[in-house]
């Protein structure tokens, strides 16, 4: 039966009505067969960046008055990697999560991500060779659910915007 819908889909495609515009959204083009992707015209989109993410949860948040943090926008866009449609998705749980509010903490919990004061303290128990503070911090972690790998790869963020220099250029 799939082989008769295939065949009357590329049909159309080839022959459409002149009334009509097909339009396919997809975020994994290689999974469709290449007798419907040669027929296809295709725009590659780029990934949002952080700033549009959060501005557009701002502004449905706003219209909709559901209370809400700036940073757990942040957070939210930052997982949602550049898709707004996850960032909807995120939002739509982070309400739920919330109890009809987009709280930081609720937001750090239901993603499984660490504050910036977490990623701090670590930070400061390293600089200060703390071995007891870390392993606390660690503890503190493992009891609030966090995925280690999460955690790593959030310390490796840090420390790559701290270490990568500033360009005054623009100031001249």
């Amino acid at each position: 039966a799939s082989d008769v819908y295939k065949r009357q889909l590329l049909k159309t495609l080839e022959e459409p009505p002149p009334h009509v515009k097909f339009l396919f959204a997809t975020t994994d083009p290689q999974k469709l067969p290449v007798t419907i992707l040669s027929r296809c015209l295709q725009f590659n989109l780029r990934r949002l960046n952080i700033n549009q993410i959060a501005g557009h949860l701002n502004t449905i948040l706003q219209a909709e008055d559901i209370k809400y943090e700036v940073t757990a926008l942040d957070d939210i866009a930052k997982a949602a990697d550049g898709s707004m449609r996850d960032a909807l998705s995120l939002l739509d749980q982070a309400i739920t999560h919330g109890a009809g509010a987009v709280i930081t903490p609720q937001v750090h919990d239901m993603l499984g991500t660490i504050s910036q004061q977490q990623l701090y303290l670590l930070i400061q128990a390293l600089v200060e060779q703390d071995a007891q503070a870390l392993i606390t911090q660690s503890n503190e972690l493992s009891i609030q659910g966090r995925d280690f790998t999460q955690v790593i790869n959030d310390l490796l963020n840090l420390f790559q915007r701290i270490a990568t220099p500033v360009s005054y250029t623009h100031l001249r």
